[in-house]
């Protein structure tokens, strides 16, 4: 017998019609306000936040730089680097009833961001004076309540 979180996850999909938002689709931050209003006022005084305006005019429309400095711009949502650029589109797993359930909230797509999800932007090619520390950079961008997961060793 199905569990009740594979039933749950079908039913979402089945919801999805071509009429509906695609599953996937970002919501946007204030989706993200609306539960998590600490988190988001920390984000909004986040780097992440800002990180198109740091581009400067020379280079604030160039796609090379725009898929990591403003990734959701080309979906009309909040220029910078949002929460579902590092936590997944939450259209699926942005209902509080999802929410409120970890395990479904990660079946329908919540991503627990973590070094990799990070190196997708802070490469070594990144223009950067030091070179990115997963650890010393993720105090910086705390925004949870609980302990952070501990940083994955590097291999």
């Amino acid at each position: 017998m199905p569990s009740r979180h594979a039933l749950l996850v079908l039913a979402a999909l089945a919801a999805a019609t071509p009429t509906s938002p695609a599953a996937g689709d970002k919501v946007g931050p204030d989706t993200c306000k609306a539960c998590h209003p600490a988190a988001f006022e920390a984000w909004k005084a986040s780097p992440h936040a800002h990180a198109r305006e740091s581009l400067g005019d020379r280079h604030a429309n160039e796609p090379r730089c725009l898929s990591c400095h403003a990734p959701d711009a080309e979906d009309g949502l909040l220029a910078g680097v949002t929460c579902e650029a590092c936590h997944g589109p939450g259209r699926m797993y942005s209902a509080s009833y999802v929410m409120r359930d970890p395990e479904l909230a990660r079946a329908v797509g919540l991503v627990q961001p973590g070094a990799k999800t990070c190196a997708a932007c802070h490469t070594e090619a990144t223009p950067s004076l030091v070179r990115f520390d997963f650890a010393r950079k993720l105090p910086l961008i705390r925004h949870w309540d609980e302990p952070a997961p501990p940083p994955a060793k590097p291999r």
